[in-house]
């Protein structure tokens, strides 16, 4: 038998060890619908708004005008849709171009009433965009 103190140091450690364990998350139990069987797990539509950049949007793409005026850009599929993104670029400016999350990206010059006058789409593989001195042509490569 063991002397008394053995015992209350023991029944002691095993007081602490189950304090300790009420300390541990405890797993939580899978929820199950009134039929019994578990509900689908939630999905999303895409990727979370904070969701870092993918690959192709991390390639960089540049867009230069060689225009002696500045120039009105819109980076999206129609400038008349309105869901693309406005920008100006000056005579001899080089500007990075944001992608899409596939790589692409529809650049247009538009004029001051936002109408499209010349565009080009941009391929993920592409890295160049330029504006001829003229101001009528744009082309990527």
């Amino acid at each position: 038998m063991l002397p008394r103190t053995s015992c209350l140091a023991s029944l002691a450690g095993v007081v602490v060890l189950a304090a300790c364990a009420s300390n541990a998350p405890t797993p939580a139990a899978p929820t199950a619908t009134p039929d019994g069987v578990a509900p689908p797990a939630a999905s999303s539509a895409g990727p979370p708004a904070d969701a870092p950049p993918t690959a192709a949007q991390q390639r960089p793409l540049d867009l230069a005008s060689f225009c002696p005026h500045d120039l009105r850009l819109y980076y999206g599929p129609n400038p008349s849709d309105g869901t693309g993104t406005n920008a100006t670029i000056t005579t001899g400016a080089v500007l990075p171009v944001p992608r899409n999350p596939d790589g692409t990206v529809v650049i247009w010059v538009v004029d001051q009433k936002g109408q499209g006058l010349a565009s080009v789409n941009v391929t993920k593989h592409m890295k160049h965009v330029r504006i001829n001195a003229d101001c009528s042509r744009i082309d990527a490569n």
